[in-house]
Protein backbone atom coordinates (compact mmCIF):
# COMPACT_ATOMS: atom_id res chain seq x y z
CA UNK A 1 0.00 0.00 0.00
CA UNK A 2 1.53 3.41 -0.87
CA UNK A 3 -0.50 5.27 1.76
CA UNK A 4 -0.90 4.37 5.08
CA UNK A 5 -4.01 6.47 5.35
CA UNK A 6 -6.73 6.32 8.21
CA UNK A 7 -10.15 6.88 6.65
CA UNK A 8 -13.23 8.10 8.91
CA UNK A 9 -16.71 8.83 7.63
CA UNK A 10 -18.29 10.76 9.52
CA UNK A 11 -21.90 12.03 8.93
CA UNK A 12 -25.78 12.04 10.60
CA UNK A 13 -27.55 9.14 10.93
CA UNK A 14 -26.80 5.89 9.18
CA UNK A 15 -24.82 7.57 6.60
CA UNK A 16 -21.54 7.15 7.12
CA UNK A 17 -22.07 3.14 7.99
CA UNK A 18 -24.54 2.81 4.38
CA UNK A 19 -21.66 4.57 2.07
CA UNK A 20 -19.06 2.38 3.74
CA UNK A 21 -20.92 -1.02 3.56
CA UNK A 22 -21.77 0.24 -0.41
CA UNK A 23 -18.40 0.89 -0.92
CA UNK A 24 -17.66 -2.88 0.48
CA UNK A 25 -19.94 -4.43 -1.54
CA UNK A 26 -18.09 -3.15 -5.00
CA UNK A 27 -14.83 -3.27 -4.14
CA UNK A 28 -14.59 -5.82 -1.37
CA UNK A 29 -12.86 -5.05 2.19
CA UNK A 30 -11.61 -2.11 2.91
CA UNK A 31 -8.41 -1.53 5.22
CA UNK A 32 -8.79 1.80 7.64
CA UNK A 33 -12.18 2.79 6.62
CA UNK A 34 -14.03 3.37 9.66
CA UNK A 35 -17.72 5.27 9.98
CA UNK A 36 -19.10 7.32 12.38
CA UNK A 37 -22.53 8.91 13.31
CA UNK A 38 -23.61 11.78 15.65
CA UNK A 39 -27.00 9.17 15.81
CA UNK A 40 -25.92 7.15 18.97
CA UNK A 41 -22.91 9.09 20.67
CA UNK A 42 -22.30 12.38 21.75
CA UNK A 43 -19.40 15.03 19.81
CA UNK A 44 -16.67 14.89 22.68
CA UNK A 45 -17.37 10.69 22.76
CA UNK A 46 -16.98 10.69 19.27
CA UNK A 47 -13.74 12.83 19.12
CA UNK A 48 -12.26 10.73 22.43
CA UNK A 49 -12.92 7.38 19.92
CA UNK A 50 -11.34 8.72 16.64
CA UNK A 51 -8.79 10.13 18.37
CA UNK A 52 -7.57 7.26 20.70
CA UNK A 53 -8.00 4.85 16.88
CA UNK A 54 -5.33 7.64 15.35
CA UNK A 55 -3.05 7.21 18.25
CA UNK A 56 -3.55 3.04 17.59
CA UNK A 57 -2.26 3.89 14.39
CA UNK A 58 0.81 5.80 15.32
CA UNK A 59 -0.68 8.98 14.14
CA UNK A 60 -1.15 7.93 10.52
CA UNK A 61 -2.36 10.90 8.04
CA UNK A 62 -6.05 10.60 8.06
CA UNK A 63 -8.58 11.69 5.36
CA UNK A 64 -12.21 12.38 6.97
CA UNK A 65 -15.14 12.76 5.24
CA UNK A 66 -18.04 14.24 6.25
CA UNK A 67 -21.49 14.40 4.81
CA UNK A 68 -22.19 18.39 5.33
CA UNK A 69 -19.72 21.26 5.62
CA UNK A 70 -20.76 23.37 8.46
CA UNK A 71 -22.74 20.53 10.37
CA UNK A 72 -21.56 19.02 13.16
CA UNK A 73 -19.71 16.22 12.00
CA UNK A 74 -17.73 18.90 10.17
CA UNK A 75 -17.13 20.55 12.86
CA UNK A 76 -16.12 17.17 15.03
CA UNK A 77 -13.61 16.97 11.83
CA UNK A 78 -12.52 20.19 12.48
CA UNK A 79 -11.52 19.75 15.84
CA UNK A 80 -10.10 16.43 15.26
CA UNK A 81 -7.73 18.20 12.62
CA UNK A 82 -6.41 20.76 15.24
CA UNK A 83 -4.53 17.70 16.98
CA UNK A 84 -3.67 16.37 13.87
CA UNK A 85 -2.03 18.02 11.55
CA UNK A 86 -1.84 15.55 8.88
CA UNK A 87 -5.77 15.23 8.63
CA UNK A 88 -7.78 16.51 5.65
CA UNK A 89 -11.57 16.99 5.60
CA UNK A 90 -13.91 16.14 2.37
CA UNK A 91 -17.46 17.52 2.94
CA UNK A 92 -20.30 16.46 0.88
CA UNK A 93 -19.43 12.80 0.99
CA UNK A 94 -20.76 10.62 -1.83
CA UNK A 95 -20.36 6.84 -3.21
CA UNK A 96 -18.54 8.11 -6.42
CA UNK A 97 -15.61 10.03 -4.50
CA UNK A 98 -15.43 6.85 -1.91
CA UNK A 99 -15.13 4.36 -4.50
CA UNK A 100 -13.01 6.15 -6.52
CA UNK A 101 -10.86 7.30 -3.16
CA UNK A 102 -10.79 3.54 -1.47
CA UNK A 103 -10.10 1.98 -5.49
CA UNK A 104 -7.10 3.96 -5.96
CA UNK A 105 -5.79 4.85 -2.56
CA UNK A 106 -2.52 2.18 -3.14
CA UNK A 107 -2.07 3.77 -6.34
CA UNK A 108 -2.13 7.17 -5.88
CA UNK A 109 -0.10 9.84 -4.08
CA UNK A 110 -2.37 11.30 -1.56
CA UNK A 111 -2.57 15.07 -2.97
CA UNK A 112 -2.91 13.41 -5.85
CA UNK A 113 -5.63 11.25 -4.93
CA UNK A 114 -7.58 14.06 -3.02
CA UNK A 115 -7.78 15.62 -6.06
CA UNK A 116 -9.51 13.25 -8.25
CA UNK A 117 -11.78 12.04 -5.35
CA UNK A 118 -13.55 15.55 -5.58
CA UNK A 119 -13.50 15.66 -9.19
CA UNK A 120 -15.07 12.32 -9.35
CA UNK A 121 -17.46 13.17 -6.86
CA UNK A 122 -19.22 15.80 -8.68
CA UNK A 123 -18.63 13.40 -11.85
CA UNK A 124 -21.14 11.14 -9.87
CA UNK A 125 -23.88 14.29 -9.44
CA UNK A 126 -26.41 14.47 -12.81
CA UNK A 127 -29.29 16.12 -13.41
CA UNK A 128 -31.60 13.26 -15.82
CA UNK A 129 -34.76 14.81 -16.54
CA UNK A 130 -38.12 13.06 -17.84
CA UNK A 131 -38.23 13.88 -21.63
CA UNK A 132 -42.06 14.31 -22.10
Amino acid sequence: MKNNVLTFVVAHGDIAAALTEGVQKILGPQKNLVAFSNQEDSLPVLLQKMQAMIEDHHNPAVVCFTDLKGGSCWTLANLLQKNNQQMTILSGVNLPMLVTYCNNLSGMDLPELLEKTTTDGCRGIKIQAVSK
